[in-house]
């Protein structure tokens, strides 16, 4: 009796909770009444699995809670989870990240006739507690349960939840993901002994590899350039400090040689740097960073008393870089800024090179490491996109990877046995790089975006390299060796010192490799759809390759630096810069754009159309946001398109033929959005003819440019620190043609007039029509 009372109790209890479900999946599913639900596949419930439980958290704002959601990610393997579960709640706190612990994983069984369907489903019931955290120097901890429903709808999971925090119920919605596991496990891992060193870099057992390969042509060139950098000047202050980098190169040299001597110079080195802290955590996460590569190299030839005093400091930074600083000190901790990058990469290596240190707490240092990796994850998912481009610009984005985030994505491989690279957007890294250069001497250049107009070039390489997935690297390496190693400078992009034990680590395990020209690893057309970066190259040979792109500015992400640079492009070929950035400032007018000087910049566009073909040639089209005059009534607004073409088939008897459309939309007569003026950035030198400008290069080369459109444009240029630009006035629309050619511009023969012209450039057909460029051997 008791028994049966139990299980009907049970079955009443399961089928409240089903009826308080339903209202939150018909609102999710738009209001349908429709049987669309079905029983859950275990074997689909493996991955990565995030749950955004709304209203999940709140706080006193003004004396009144206001309720934010909170993201709960679980690793799953077919329906069976791990119990550590991590929470993230931006708007409640983005400096924080609350771990907690699963409690509960059933499926159960329902049938429910009273709600219009006599099918079987299941639900996935959890309970998850979590510590909730309200700010990272808060040592207070409220825990937070919830109680969580779910069924499965097409690709997502949703559901409802119950729960209590901070004495107060909560209830609300939950719409799940699942995605891959990443990061994924690294293939005959071997757990580290205790206190094992050096383990960053490469682990101990290595050791006698990393000996072996130094005296290779390779190593024995990295060894000379190691020590070539260790007799540059040391700084100890500025936006990079290099005295603890300088630290671990002496260190690491003492380990190979097994030399106390120099252990000692990097101890001193060392010591220096821990009393020389950064002025901000911009600048203190690259001490940080040397002083636990040295750390690591040193550790066997420390005495007790500076492994000691290193340790502790190294867990008082780890706890500073992660907790985060005060923005009135400049720190920034969105997701998608450098300064997060900097600062948690440097905190996840220094976790990392102390984790297991018997006189520390490690589940302190076990949680700071965990939220440096989560930080870094949401790094490479928020400001990289899906194949490579940083949404801050070039410098931005390259500079924290050489100095802390590759060499924490190493270290986590070696110590956590997980690889945080493959399957991510840090796999795309290179490759985009790689297809971007155009070389120049031993100099691996790129036409830059964003902010200050350079790159980490070979240096990328350097500490990259050997974080890549194994398939990538028959078309990189061969491009490297030709450039930065015995074939080239033999610098092997080692321009610091903590940068050489990266690359002697990846030619200790990687001799043998068939080399492949990155065209046919990577593709003519590299294109990052997330961010809006399309990359059009006609081959990979030498300085004469033709490397033209354009960026849509897809994200803005808030928080991060960010340029005007939507819709602007880059045109290199026959080893000239034809189109490039002007001086390295926010100006609208720095960028390849068509400007309206009573307005303000476009924020963002979307991509309209896209077409490729495997020569690399290629047409892309934008569309930017709508532009609105403010307070006005009736409401006025433009919107800009831009249609650009690449053409490498030659069809047009020229290596290179360029077609720039801009039209706009709306209001374009009134004062705010009348006036528009084409602009272009060239290193080479301009002369203007009617409708037509050439660019005259170094050498033999030129670039002439018509305007089909406007009819009577008038084209000025204007000299610049950084070349010459060229502007364009006359019409609210630009129809422009451009060829690159080493010997006389062919002649164009125009039929028709304006937007609806058509013209013939040898076998080569070009028109527009509405919202994208025509070319005969693409999209006739």
């Amino acid at each position: 009796m008791l028994l049966f009372i139990y299980y009907s109790n049970l079955k009443k209890s399961m089928k409240q909770r089903y009826l308080i479900l339903l209202p939150f999946i018909l609102f999710l599913l738009g209001g349908s009444n429709a049987t669309i639900l079905h029983s859950f596949d275990v074997k689909k419930l493996s991955g990565n699995i995030q749950l955004t439980l709304k209203h999940g958290v709140w706080k006193l704002w003004n004396k009144k809670p206001v309720y934010q959601n909170i993201t709960l990610d679980l690793v799953c393997e077919e329906g069976k989870c791990k119990p550590e579960v991590w929470g993230y709640a931006q708007k409640f706190n983005q400096d924080v990240d609350h771990q907690g612990t699963l409690e509960k994983n059933n499926l159960e069984q329902l049938n429910i006739s009273e709600i219009k369907t006599q099918q079987s489903h299941e639900l996935w019931q959890l309970k998850i507690t979590m510590n909730i955290q309200t700010h990272p120097w808060n040592t207070e901890i409220s825990q937070a349960v919830y109680h969580i429903d779910l069924v499965p709808y097409k690709d997502r999971i949703i559901g409802s939840y119950q729960g209590k925090y901070n004495q107060k119920f909560l209830q609300g919605s939950v719409t799940g993901k699942i995605k891959q596991i990443w990061p994924v496990p690294v293939k005959n891992y071997k757990n580290l002994v205790p206190q094992e060193h050096p383990r960053l870099v490469f682990r101990r057992d290595q050791l006698p590899s990393i000996k072996k390969a130094i005296q290779t042509p390779e190593g024995k060139a990295i060894i000379q350039a190691l020590k070539t950098n260790l007799e540059k000047p040391i700084y100890y202050d500025g936006y990079v400090p290099t005295g603890a980098y300088h630290a671990s190169g002496h260190c690491f040299l003492a380990l190979i040689d097994n030399d106390k001597q120099l252990a000692n110079t990097g101890w001193e080195i060392v010591k220096k740097s821990m009393e020389n802290p950064g002025r901000r955590l911009l600048e203190h996460s690259p001490i940080v960073t040397g002083v636990a590569l040295a750390y690591d190299f040193c550790y066997s030839l420390w005495d007790e008393k500076k492994i000691t005093t290193v340790t502790r400091w190294l867990a008082a930074q780890t706890e500073q870089l992660v907790k985060g600083d005060s923005p009135n000190n400049g720190w920034n901790s969105n997701a998608g800024s450098n300064w997060n990058a900097r600062a948690r990469g440097a905190a996840g290596l220094a976790a990392l090179a102390i984790l297991n240190e018997p006189s520390l707490s490690n589940e302190k240092i076990y949680h700071y490491m965990r939220t440096a990796e989560r930080n870094i994850k949401r790094y490479l998912t928020t400001a990289i996109g899906d194949y490579g481009f940083g949404s801050e610009g070039d410098h931005y984005t390259t500079e924290p990877l050489i100095l802390t985030v590759f060499p924490f994505l190493q270290a986590y491989s070696n110590v956590m046995g997980q690889d945080l690279v493959k399957g991510s957007p840090a796999q795309w890294i290179l490759p985009h790089y790689l297809m971007r250069i155009i070389p120049n001497n031993n100099n691996l250049n790129i036409a830059a975006y964003g902010r200050h107009r350079h790159y980490a070039g070979s240096a990328l390489f350097a500490t990259g390299l050997v974080t890549v997935p194994q398939d990538f690297l028959p078309g990189i390496v061969p491009i490297f060796e030709r450039y930065s190693g015995l074939k080239g400078d033999q610098s092997f992009g080692i321009t610091l010192p903590h940068y050489a034990p990266f690359i002697l680590t990846f030619y200790s395990e990687n001799n043998n490799y068939n080399s492949q020209n990155p065209i046919d690893l990577f593709n003519s057309n590299f294109v990052d759809r997330q961010k809006g970066f399309y990359n059009f190259r006609n081959q990979w040979q030498n300085e004469d390759d033709f490397v033209a792109n354009i960026y849509l500015k897809q994200e803005l992400i808030g928080g991060s630096w960010h340029f005007p640079d939507v819709g602007s492009f880059r045109i290199s070929g026959l080893g000239e810069s034809w189109a490039k950035a002007g001086k390295s400032t926010a100006k609208w007018e720095e960028e390849n754009v068509v400007v309206l000087p009573k307005s303000s910049p476009w924020r963002t566009s979307k991509p309209l159309f896209f077409v490729s073909n495997p020569d690399g040639s290629g047409i892309v089209t934008l569309q930017t946001n709508t532009k609105w005059r403010k307070n006005s009534n009736p409401i006025v607004g433009i919107t800009g398109l831009r249609s650009f073409a690449v053409d490498y088939s030659k069809a047009s008897g020229v290596p290179g033929l360029f077609v720039l459309v801009d039209r706009f939309m709306g209001n374009n007569s009134v004062k705010e959005f009348k006036e528009k003026r084409w602009i272009m950035h060239t290193a080479g030198s301009v002369t203007i003819n009617n409708n037509s400008f050439i660019i005259q290069g170094k050498n033999k080369a030129t670039m002439k440019g018509t305007f089909i459109v406007p009819k009577s444009v008038k084209i000025t240029t204007e000299k610049t620190e950084e070349g010459n630009k060229i502007i364009a006035t006359g019409g609210q629309e630009f129809f422009v043609i451009m060829t690159v050619q080493e010997k006389s511009p062919p002649s164009l023969n125009i039929t028709g007039s304006g937007m609806t012209a058509k013209v013939e450039i040898g076998q080569q057909k070009i028109s527009f029509d509405q919202d994208r460029i025509r070319l005969s051997t693409i999209n006739p």
